[in-house]
């Protein structure tokens, strides 16, 4: 029924609603929705035609619902067939045979759950089950009217022309014939899901100046509904899709590029669909519907299309015959007596449609503010202020934000510079002589490991860097060595006057092998790896391994000479 997922679809244009939000106004029911739900409760006994009235109840407890909230219900009732909707109800008609002669079956056979399944699949809503919920509404003053179609047509006739402010039903198809608001899924306890029509561009992702209700009933029309089978692949986002890309309005043209814009080249749109589409289209702009105030049949809406596609709105019948099956009097399939109601038989008060002095329900007003107590408090308060102060600080403002921009401006420094050679050199005078300390400063720290010793020789010359000749001899007799009390700290360097032949010039270092202050010779000022060899000396080592002593420099020196 009506339109495959157009619901979810409009999920962005739903929000939570609760029935007190139309307190004081009045709302249109589509009955058969209810009396459906109502009849599920009671399908095996309607299958086997037992006198049951239980789905009424059903419906009661609904309308007193809203009866508590002091809104005024209008029972909407479907009333004959439409040609457009012949193959339609021809389907159903007989999907709903076949579920009954299935649900028989399971019965004999003993299947009750499975049969009740099917019982409730061949559900029938018919004229005299709709006469006893409209007696019942009669009793409590309620509105009742049968559409001369169909319900849906009839609920957005007295939507739009202000008769309900809300309309209640389960069928997506309202929303094509110009609601305004709906409510889907009401509980019993008044809470559901209203979709606004002024909201539907959300669902379409339409700017709402390029939103209409035209493009949303073309585009429900294209995915298939109840008056016109889908085209084979095309469903409600691919109908949106076209519908976004294409501007035409005239469906003769835009039929055309279809199959082009959707990239389909195996879509064929043929003249029937064409001429069906037009016809669809006519049947939710046009459908035959009844006015209660002029108490006689009417479009939908003003007939502005060509009237051959207007051939399954409705045919126009006569007005006194309209007015009893509005009513309730006439079975609508075969327009005989069922009953002989009349408004004037019953209390009938000037909001009711069948009031000949018929007012429209205005909503209950807000209490309004209490009176301010001081009637001479000005209703508006004037700030003045200083120009002169304003120009000022804007002066000074301005002033600051030249400043700012005048660093900006600044020309940049130059990329290349002259290397500063004189402060170089100031600055390898002023470091230190020695380049191993200066590169590294925990060489002393590690060289305070070895057994100070020191050389008198003012230069020191390796005898692997010598001259073949060996013209220049290292000194390493016992006479060379001295005292710490009676030398300096040495300084290995080359002679004053130039080199030899033959051998090369020695870097000047300076490097102190020696400390002289017993405070820092001390073990407690030692590194813990030299205080634990000492201690290892002094007892002998650790058990199992020999002490090993590191030789002085000038042990190497001699080493090195020997060989």
């Amino acid at each position: 029924m009506g339109v495959t997922q157009l619901l979810p679809f409009l999920a962005k244009s739903t929000r939570p609603c609760h029935i007190s939000e139309f307190r004081g106004r009045t709302v249109a029911i589509d009955s058969y929705c209810w009396l459906h739900r109502g009849a599920r409760g009671c399908a095996m006994q309607l299958a086997k035609n037992e006198d049951v009235d239980s789905y009424v109840h059903y419906c009661m407890k609904y309308i007193k619902t809203l009866l508590s909230h002091d809104i005024r219900p209008i029972m909407v009732f479907d009333g004959r067939h439409l040609p457009a909707k012949m193959k339609t109800e021809e389907k159903r008609r007989e999907s709903k045979k076949l579920a009954r002669k299935q649900g028989m079956e399971c019965l004999r056979l003993g299947h009750t759950s499975d049969a009740y399944k099917f019982f409730a699949q061949s559900i029938d809503v018919t004229p005299e089950m709709a006469l006893k919920l409209i007696r019942e509404c009669r009793k409590l003053h309620i509105d009742c009217i049968v559409a001369p179609y169909e319900a849906d047509a009839q609920l957005a006739y007295l939507n739009i022309k202000g008769f309900a402010d809300c309309v209640i039903t389960e069928d997506s198809d309202l929303l094509l014939f110009g609601c305004l608001k709906v409510m889907y899924k009401m509980d019993s306890h008044g809470q559901g899901q209203l979709v606004e029509a002024d909201k539907i561009h959300i669902s379409m992702k339409m700017k709402q100046a390029c939103f209409t209700m035209e493009k949303f009933r073309y585009m429900c029309i294209l995915s298939g509904c109840d008056y016109l089978d889908s085209l084979p692949g095309i469903g409600l986002r691919k109908a949106l899709k076209f519908i976004s890309m294409t501007a035409e309005t005239n469906p003769n043209i835009f039929l055309d590029k279809l199959a082009r814009y959707l990239k389909m080249p195996s879509l064929i749109v043929t003249d029937e669909y064409k001429q069906n589409f037009l016809v669809a289209n006519a049947t939710f702009l046009h459908q035959i519907v009844f006015d209660p105030i002029q108490r006689k049949l009417v479009p939908l809406t003003p007939v502005t299309t060509d009237v051959d596609y207007c051939q399954n709105a409705g045919e126009f019948f006569d007005p006194n015959t309209a007015f009893q099956l509005a009513l309730g009097n006439l079975n609508p399939l075969t327009l005989q007596p069922i009953d002989n109601w009349t408004p004037t038989k019953g209390i009938v008060s000037d909001f009711s449609i069948w009031s000949q002095r018929f007012r429209f329900r205005s909503p209950p007003r807000r209490a309004a503010p209490a009176a301010s107590a001081s009637i001479s408090t000005p209703l508006f308060k004037f700030e003045t202020f200083d120009r002169a102060a304003i120009e000022a600080s804007l002066a000074q403002h301005d002033q600051e934000v030249e400043k700012e921009l005048a660093f900006y401006n600044m020309p940049p420094p130059a990329s290349e510079q002259k290397m500063d050679v004189d402060s170089i050199e100031s600055r390898e005078s002023s470091s230190s002589g020695s380049p191993v300390l200066n590169k590294n400063p925990f060489m002393k720290k590690k060289l305070s490991k070895f057994q100070s010793t020191s050389a008198s020789m003012p230069r020191v010359v390796s005898r692997f860097f010598s001259s073949s000749d060996g013209s220049e001899n290292v000194d390493s007799s016992p006479s060379s060595v001295q005292t710490p009390e009676s030398t300096s700290p040495v300084i290995l360097t080359p002679d004053s006057g130039s080199p030899s032949e033959g051998i090369s010039t020695l870097v000047e270092c300076e490097c102190i092998l020696e400390v002289e202050d017993s405070v820092l010779l001390s073990v407690e000022n030692l590194p813990n790896t030299e205080r634990k060899r000492r201690s290892e000396d002094e007892h002998g080592g650790k058990p199992g391994k020999k002490a090993k002593r590191q030789p002085t420099i000038q042990e190497m020196f001699k080493k090195m000479q020997t060989r």
